[in-house]
């Protein structure tokens, strides 16, 4: 009787891109009754590794624009100080057309006959080769420098003979300004001087004129118009 020898192969688990396993059995029964009986069970199994590919693709786009635009208005406060100095013309009725001269009161009267501007002059008339007369306004709140501005002229004269001979003195209060000497027949004349309120205000005081005359006359006639005093502000 001879003796059948088992022979087993080795097993090769094979790995391709998935898992594959193979797995073989051989088994041999021999029998004294002479009976043999070859059973040869070959297993193979092959499994097939589930490749799960898990793709998670998370596109999360998160795009806040915050545009907050804040404009606040800042509100300009422009204060303007009233100015220190402002030219200020403060003779009232200046030319003497209104109110038959007023406020001007004094020697003389309102006249029609040529005047330098407007409807009126002031004029003021002197007898026999002599006289005396004064004219004013009293005026209010002065402060600063004032410049006095005045037209005057010699109207007339009456059976005159060598000639006469006036002098013109404006005053501010008791201040006497520079005067005029008009001595003979003549057109409207301008003069101007100025005057000061010495630091502080002066709230009240007269501006006036005064005129003397003398010569050899009947009659002179004095007269004058646009009269102004004007506050002077520096540069």
């Amino acid at each position: 009787m001879g003796i059948l020898g088992a022979n087993a192969g080795p097993c090769r688990p094979t790995t391709v891109t998935s898992l594959t396993e193979t797995s073989s059995v051989t088994t041999v029964e021999s029998s004294s009754t002479g009976l043999t009986e070859t059973s040869s069970t070959s297993l193979s199994e092959t499994t097939t590794s589930l490749v799960e590919t898990s793709s998670t693709t998370i596109t999360e786009t998160s795009s806040q624009t915050l545009s907050e635009t804040s404009s606040t208005a800042l509100e300009t406060s422009t204060t303007s100080e009233a100015p220190s100095c402002v030219e200020t013309q403060v003779v009232v009725n200046p030319s003497f057309d209104d109110n038959n001269g007023a406020p001007w009161t004094g020697s003389g009267s309102v006249t029609t006959n040529d005047p330098n501007s407007g409807s009126h002059a002031w004029a003021i008339n002197f007898y026999n080769g002599f006289g005396n007369a004064n004219f004013a306004q009293t005026l209010n709140d002065l402060d600063g420098t004032y410049e006095l501005t005045y037209f005057y002229h010699a109207a007339s004269w009456v059976n005159g003979g060598s000639g006469f001979s006036c002098n013109i003195q404006p005053m501010v209060g008791d201040q006497s300004l520079p005067g005029t000497y008009p001595y003979e027949i003549n057109s409207w004349t301008s003069d101007s001087q100025t005057w000061s309120s010495g630091g502080g205000p002066v709230a009240q005081t007269d501006l006036s004129f005064s005129i003397t005359c003398f010569g050899e006359f009947d009659q002179l006639t004095i007269a004058f118009d646009d009269v102004t005093f004007t506050r002077v502000c520096s540069e």
